[in-house]
């Protein structure tokens, strides 16, 4: 960490950071912390005790703050002296899981723009990127023993203009993929900044982009292409053991690319009537014992999560796993809503927060004339007011289930966000405010905007183009 930390300040202000026994940095390791927990000294000589590698990061992103917002400069700035307070600091999170997810399947980012955001999650005290692989518009890893994955099913020929309902396109390929030296290189630039890369792939929902590759997985008897509309396809893999046996392998494939990462199998929005109808699915039914097509769900859910779990990776899924029979230790991301959270709490699993209602930056930021086209039309709008208020316990959940609650993460689906620019404009200052409430030291809007607008000036340093504040 002090290597990442030396390189950041030698890119933004041309100064080499050296921790020694001897030099006015020193660090140590401090037996009585846990976690992310640290302690920071600044005087005449700054100390930092933690008992990890991740509490020294969170240290050196305060000891960062404390300066001035040259030191978040992404070109190098000439500084010749800092003044520093001479401060006491005793902080640890409350939450272990803080995250932001970036969907990269209906739009693709490059390695850049993904290590950008690591890079701005961390400066949050972030500590973990979920990446959303796959969807219906596009797959976007390279599996070697699955070539048209990348070959077709990473590209579309055209995709909505402006809101999907408006029925205007723009007739532009749009796609890309990442192989397997580009998420190596992502995965470690996230390991050097204290971060997690948690990558996802969703089956057998969301497949219309593997169809378009490979048909013989699928239900349909008509050739599919990856598709051009947003929403939700009803083009599902079909119940064949081949294709279980398919989405076993590349999610087992991509895990491998993750060795020491939990691994999100999706399971959510899968539509069943192509199973409704389908001979094969019916004759999987009566081999399983199955009453209800939505039991095939699980079915794959299961098979995925044993291949995981195998090879040594915990899972997660999104809450609608809950609506069939899903294993004890499968980690819980609640986004339908709060209540999602509590049933998963109640039910024995751990749940990572993650309400649409509160932590999808793909909804408008305010109710203004003049917002970017999102999801959804007012009244579907998040402040950072409204994201501030949120709290990660669910106060409907009993005391003794609070230990449940892993974290809350925030998500940006990316049907209408289709630039680096405009992914910053949708994610800040939101995310701003989702970090004080992920770390857990969130009070109200009114005490928190003060701090917001001195941090947008470390924001412009940074080069991010945020959404700029309202007035009040």
């Amino acid at each position: 960490m002090i290597e990442r930390f030396s390189l950041d300040m030698a890119s933004s202000i041309g100064w080499e950071v050296i921790a020694s026994d001897e030099g006015e940095l020193r660090v140590a390791r401090a037996s009585d912390l846990s976690g992310e927990a640290y302690r920071l000294r600044v005087g005449e000589t700054t100390t930092i005790e933690a008992a990890s590698e991740a509490g020294v990061s969170c240290a050196l992103t305060t000891l960062r703050q404390l300066g001035p917002d040259e030191l978040w400069s992404v070109s190098t700035t000439a500084v010749e002296r800092i003044d520093l307070p001479f401060v006491d600091i005793a902080d640890a999170p409350r939450f272990a899981w803080r995250g932001v997810h970036l969907d990269v399947a209906r739009h693709f980012f490059d390695v850049a723009t993904v290590c950008r955001l690591i890079d701005q999650a961390a400066a949050h005290r972030l500590n973990v990127v979920h990446l959303h692989l796959n969807d219906d518009q596009g797959w976007r890893v390279e599996v070697p023993s699955w070539p048209r994955l990348s070959e077709v099913g990473s590209w579309r020929r055209s995709s909505p203009v402006g809101h999907e309902d408006a029925g205007v396109d723009d007739h532009e390929t749009h796609g890309g993929y990442y192989d397997a030296h580009d998420l190596g290189t992502i995965r470690e630039h996230a390991r050097s900044r204290g971060v997690l890369i948690v990558p996802e792939i969703d089956l057998p929902g969301h497949a219309q982009a593997v169809l378009a590759a490979y048909p013989e997985l699928g239900n349909a008897d008509a050739p599919l292409e990856v598709w051009t509309r947003w929403g939700i396809s009803e083009h599902v893999l079909n119940a064949s053991e081949a294709a279980l046996e398919f989405a076993e392998d590349v999610v087992t494939y991509v895990a491998s690319l993750f060795p020491d990462s939990p691994v999100h199998i999706g399971g959510d929005e899968c539509p069943t009537a192509e199973w409704e109808s389908s001979v094969e699915a019916r004759s999987a039914m009566i081999r399983h014992g199955f009453s209800d097509p939505r039991q095939l769900q699980g079915l794959y859910t299961s098979r995925l999560a044993g291949a995981l779990r195998l090879a040594g990776h915990e899972v997660i899924a999104w809450d609608e796993v809950l609506d069939a029979e899903v294993a004890d230790d499968t980690v819980i991301c609640a986004w339908r809503s709060p209540s999602k959270g509590t049933e998963a709490a109640r039910r024995g699993h751990d749940v990572i927060m993650a309400p649409m209602q509160f932590l999808y930056f793909d909804w408008l930021g305010s109710d203004r004339e003049g917002e970017p086209v999102a999801l959804a039309p007012v009244p579907f709008v998040t402040s950072w007011q409204k994201v501030y208020d949120f709290r990660v316990v669910p106060l409907d959940l009993e005391p003794e289930l609070h230990h449940r609650i892993r974290g809350a993460q925030a998500q940006l689906w990316s049907e209408y966000i289709a630039t680096r620019d405009h992914l910053d404009y949708m994610a800040f200052p939101r995310l701003c405010a989702f970090a004080e409430v992920a770390w857990g030291t969130a009070g109200t809007p009114e005490e928190f905007r003060p701090r917001l607008v001195e941090h947008l000036g470390r924001l412009r340093a940074m080069g991010v183009r945020y959404r700029e504040l309202d007035p009040q």
